[in-house]
């Protein structure tokens, strides 16, 4: 008889409680396959272990075991000649994917997080940026100093951006927005796709001006109707639109620094003009299971931000000239909805 593996439901807490703890193994498993981009390899045909071993330079017995542990994760499929596949979640993996996360994952297990997390006692028994402590500076200047891990992090934020793209563009009504401004959008994926969908629409970038410079408006067919915009949101946000975006940035801040971005991007935005804060919204009940609460762990570890209840982003913009006036419970972000009053 062929074992099976109980459903999670049906293990015992010490079980449960062990995968949760191992998860840190899982983390590099799907890290080493993103910089490795199996999932590429397999994208035209199933690949035996030791053609990936080939193609990727690596041992081929102890490739095997990594793909194996993916296959067991649903990540990828062992078919019975022994070839390995991509499933569905696997294909999310491949670069050319339109929601793409190779990036993110390839991120997640590189140093700057893996060492952070690993000394998160120290922010939990002091407060302190776990990230800062580990590597000596705060994380964005750190990046200014390492143009590598700067272009990850700069791939792996547009990789988040478009796999939320089509969940935020289908889940709001951008239809009465002339101009949409994406303050600190990266490279413009999402602001992009939206635009793609309403075509009557004008888009600005405002970022850092060599981050605006990598924008993916001419490969995303909007350039015509798009502008780039350099600055600094810490000393003035000269753009002025109808409808605002901030996709994961308020969250890299604490609150003090929230409101005084927000307070910049006020100064220019007209009366009436819309906020859109895109990120993972903490619930109220504590207890409730949910991704923004690890995420939260994230923020507290790499930047000395924070996820945040929708009360709580009610009493930033009700500092900084904004007022909150819907919250859209999107997937797998959320979209909290402001107004410059």
């Amino acid at each position: 008889m062929e074992a099976t593996t109980p459903a999670r439901h049906e293990l015992p807490p010490e079980a449960q409680l062990m995968n949760m703890a191992m998860g840190f193994i899982v983390s590099q498993a799907v890290a080493v396959s993103a910089r490795l981009k199996i999932a590429d390899l397999v994208s035209e045909g199933p690949k035996t272990p030791a053609e990936l071993a080939a193609a990727t330079e690596t041992h081929e017995p102890s490739l095997f075991r990594l793909l194996r542990a993916l296959a067991s994760l649903g990540i990828m499929r062992k078919g019975d000649d022994g070839r390995f596949s991509n499933t569905a979640l696997g294909d999310l993996m491949r670069s050319d994917h339109p929601q793409s996360m190779q990036a993110a994952f390839h991120m997640m297990g590189d140093a700057e997080h893996w060492s952070s997390h690993g000394n998160m006692q120290q922010s939990v028994k002091t407060g302190e940026i776990a990230f800062d402590y580990t590597f000596g500076m705060p994380v964005f200047p750190y990046f200014g100093q390492h143009p590598e891990a700067a272009r990850v992090f700069d791939r792996s934020m547009t990789s988040f951006s478009a796999a939320v793209a089509h969940s935020v563009s289908s889940s709001y009504d951008f239809s009465s927005a002339g101009t949409i401004a994406d303050v600190a959008g990266g490279h413009g994926i999402l602001l992009a796709k939206i635009l793609q969908k309403y075509p009557e629409s004008r888009g600005i970038l405002f970022d850092q001006p060599q981050v605006v410079e990598g924008n993916v408006f001419g490969v995303e067919g909007v350039s015509d109707r798009t502008e780039t915009v350099g600055g600094d949101f810490f000393k003035s946000i000269p753009v002025v639109a109808d409808l605002y975006l901030m996709k994961f940035i308020l969250h890299d801040w604490n609150d003090e620094q929230c409101v005084e971005i927000l307070k910049n991007l006020a100064k220019s935005a007209p009366s009436g003009s819309r906020l859109l804060i895109v990120e993972t919204l903490i619930e109220e009940d504590d207890n409730q299971p949910s991704l923004s609460k690890i995420m939260d762990l994230n923020m507290l570890v790499m930047t000395g931000g924070r996820e945040r209840t929708a009360s709580e982003y009610a009493a930033l913009f009700e500092r900084s000239g904004f007022e909150l006036t819907d919250v859209h419970l999107t997937q797998p972000l959320q979209i909290i909805e402001a107004v410059r009053v």
